[in-house]
């Protein structure tokens, strides 16, 4: 397999982990919003920024992918 693909299904998986993240990070909101105790509450708000932070994480990393996708293009022209 080329580089371009393997790094393009990187890309797609890393795709698809941001999609997970952002389906968490609704439902964490949803939770902290029905929670009625403040320790349910705490706890529901730390793991909306751990996974806004995965997020981040993965979005910056899928950059960089892309960005070396675009450098083997233009090494193979």
């Amino acid at each position: 397999m080329s580089k371009i693909k393997d790094l393009q299904e990187v890309a797609e998986i890393i795709s698809i982990a941001i999609a997970r993240e952002q389906a968490s990070i609704k439902y964490y909101k949803y939770a902290h919003q029905k929670a009625t105790s403040e320790n349910v509450k705490r706890t529901f708000s730390l793991l909306l920024e751990q996974e806004r932070a995965h997020e981040a994480e993965l979005r910056g990393r899928l950059y960089e992918i892309k960005a070396e996708i675009d450098s083997e293009r233009m090494k193979s022209k």
